[in-house]
């Protein structure tokens, strides 16, 4: 009986196909070299297939890489610009705070308002370190600009109240000249002994325009002893001022007059020795130093209220 070969050695394979339809089965003789170079081939494109997938994969992944790089450069970009704007604000606002202090001779801050805003920080999460710190020093320059817009305001509304206080407080000349007798103890001209002076006299040709110190009502015009003709104003604040001596009246009780507004005109009525305006200021009812009134301003009335 002759020796059978090996499966591996035989050159040709019978392949049968049966169909369902119970037709007569076909048969094909297939050479082994084709069934390899066939299972070589599938062999060989499913590795191709699986080195370009993987190929394909890492240069998509890389470009993704590169275009979310590129995005955050941009972004990175953007947030220098805005932070080099927002230092550029906070230095105009830091010059403007500085001056403004200084005119009105402020040291220090003014104290904040009750209210405190918070700054956002504009972003629920950062992709990476250097746009997370991009976006910290953004938000930390937003919160000292808002802090000096604060200050600002706070030193905006500083200056409205002292432009408020300076109508109503008596800061003006009321009329032109000299103070030939200031305000405390004196010798009196005319009773020749010392005397304490409620005043200051101011010294000026008769029938000088005089002028309302601030703004007020007119509570009194007429003659009282020693002052002769004289108006009082007043100003609120438990301030009033008196103007003696007059030789006419333009103003009368009751009328609310302006700041500089002409009241009168400059006579010698009453205890006096020559045309001259005695001049008062009251607080309280008690007589002040006038004195210390007419030079006040915007920075000097922040010392006195």
């Amino acid at each position: 009986m002759a020796k059978k070969s090996k499966w591996w050695k035989r050159k040709f394979f019978t392949i049968m196909i049966i169909p369902h339809d119970a037709s007569t089965a076909k048969t094909r003789r297939v050479h082994l070299s084709i069934i390899l170079l066939v299972i070589f081939a599938i062999v060989g494109i499913i590795s191709t297939s699986l080195t370009l997938y993987r190929i394909a994969s890492t240069k998509f992944s890389r470009v993704k890489h590169l275009e979310v790089l590129e995005e955050v450069t941009e972004k990175q970009k953007a947030q220098i610009k805005e932070i080099d704007i927002l230092r550029e604000k906070l230095k105009e606002l830091e010059e403007t705070e500085k001056k403004l202090k200084s005119i009105l001779g402020i040291k220090g801050s003014l104290p904040p308002p009750k209210d405190k805003k918070v700054v956002s920080l504009g972003i629920d999460y950062a992709p990476d370190i250097d746009t997370y710190d991009f976006q910290r020093k953004i938000i930390e320059v937003k919160t000292l600009i808002d802090e000096k817009q604060r200050e600002l305001a706070r030193v905006e509304n500083e200056i409205q109240r002292r432009k408020s206080l300076l109508v109503v407080i008596p800061s003006r000349w009321p009329t032109f000249g000299f103070i030939s007798s200031g305000f405390g103890w004196r010798f009196h001209p005319i009773f020749r002994k010392v005397r304490f002076h409620t005043g200051i006299d101011i010294v000026t040709f008769w029938g000088a325009p005089v002028y309302a110190t601030a703004d007020g009502i007119v509570t009194y015009v007429g003659w009282e002893s020693g002052y002769g003709k004289v108006i009082k104003i007043n100003h609120g604040r438990g301030i009033t001022t008196y103007y003696a001596h007059l030789s006419s009246y333009a103003v009368s009780v009751g009328q609310y007059v302006k700041k500089g507004q002409f009241i009168g005109r400059v006579g010698s009525t009453g205890t006096s020795i020559g045309p001259h305006l005695h001049y008062e200021v009251r607080r309280g009812g008690n007589p002040v130093n006038p004195s210390a009134y007419l030079s006040v301003d915007i920075i000097k009335i922040g010392k006195l209220y």
